[in-house]
């Protein structure tokens, strides 16, 4: 199994909230749309690929986020 345990879900909603709390004025499907979608991937294929798209991909894409705005 990978790593989809408790522990990178933790990891993910931690940071989730931090990435949040730095934009307060988005809605939830906003920052998912903006900051953790595999790039590139807008429009009708973002809900489809998020679908698809790993839990460490989509920690990768909130890491890389909080690192780009400190």
């Amino acid at each position: 199994m990978k790593m989809a345990d408790k522990n990178i879900k933790d990891e993910i909603l931690a940071k989730l909230k931090r990435l949040w709390k730095r934009y307060p004025d988005m809605r939830l499907g906003q920052l998912l749309e903006n900051f953790v979608f595999i790039e590139g991937q807008r429009g009708d294929k973002t809900s489809v690929k998020l679908f698809y798209q790993e839990d460490e991909d989509t920690l990768v894409m909130i890491k890389k986020e909080l690192k780009r705005r400190r």
